[in-house]
């Protein structure tokens, strides 16, 4: 486990280094590594509750004419409850391992203006053009490798902290190892939000929330359905009760319905319907 979580730690270095604009100057920056775990994760057509430790990386940062945004998770299973590795000979009963990766690049239309003539009425800050694209590949035995670019149009919030929400334009490919063929899905659109707001001294919401629009068919003869995920949390600075900062515990719910577009109402199993509990910690460096 620790092998693996060095790995992970070293390829999320590497993209840290990918991302950063070469030539932009930074007006700030902020990257963090974080650590959650629930026991009560699903996957879909799976009939138990999977316990698994997740590994992110994030990187966000402001320049001249926008801002960056990376996030990496490493999600690594419990072997004994049915989300399993293939493939790997030396450690046959392996937990899977899944890879997701997450890029948006947002242009600012009053940094690019020079301006604040798209600050609306005092409740819009900005607007933004995104563009991005999101990655994941799981050494499972539906052999997942997702690929799907993403653009559209991003609102800033006036609050304290931030509030983003953006509407997307999607188009997904990807592997189904269960049928051995590649996938193809619709155009699609999807609605995608997240925050962070102060709420009391070190206390913090934070969170995201996507809902994607159905993408056409499963790959297994049934069609999609519109999947919504909310991941909202509570983290609380506990580096600012010693004099200093960047250091969270909290905890938080992850409400997902139709996990990747399959209908709950078709799974027999409960496992496209998830509702998890878990607890985080966080640095940031």
């Amino acid at each position: 486990m620790f092998r693996r979580i060095f790995l992970s730690a070293t390829i999320a270095t590497v993209f840290l280094a990918a991302a950063t604009p070469a030539h932009a100057e930074l007006q700030w920056s902020d990257n963090s590594f974080r650590l959650w775990y629930s026991t009560d994760f699903r996957e879909p057509y799976n009939p138990h509750y999977i316990p698994k430790g997740v590994l992110a990386f994030a990187h966000v940062d402001s320049y001249k004419w926008g801002g960056n945004f990376l996030n990496i998770n490493f999600l690594y299973s419990d072997a004994s409850h049915g989300d399993t590795a293939r493939g790997l000979k030396s450690v046959p009963n392996e937990g899977a391992l899944e890879v997701y990766a997450t890029f948006r690049s947002t242009l600012s239309l009053n940094k690019v203006t020079r301006s604040k003539m798209f600050e609306m009425g005092g409740v819009v800050k900005d607007l933004g053009i995104a563009l991005g694209v999101d990655l994941n590949t799981k050494n499972h035995a539906f052999s997942a490798r997702k690929i799907m670019p993403v653009g559209g149009l991003q609102v800033a919030f006036n609050v304290p902290g931030f509030l983003q929400l953006a509407l997307l334009v999607n188009k997904e490919w990807g592997v189904n190892g269960i049928v051995g063929r590649s996938t193809s899905f619709d155009v699609t659109g999807m609605l995608a939000m997240s925050w962070g707001i102060p709420v009391y001294g070190p206390i913090s919401f934070e969170g995201f929330g996507i809902m994607n629009l159905p993408k056409g068919n499963a790959g297994f003869g049934a069609d999609t359905v519109t999947e919504v995920l909310l991941h909202p949390k509570l983290m609380v600075d506990v580096g600012q009760l010693f004099g200093s900062k960047g250091y969270q515990i909290g905890v938080g719910y992850e409400y997902w319905l139709n996990k990747f577009g399959n209908n709950h109402n078709n799974d027999p199993t409960g496992g496209s319907y998830a509702r998890t509990f878990f607890g985080e910690i966080a640095i940031h460096l």
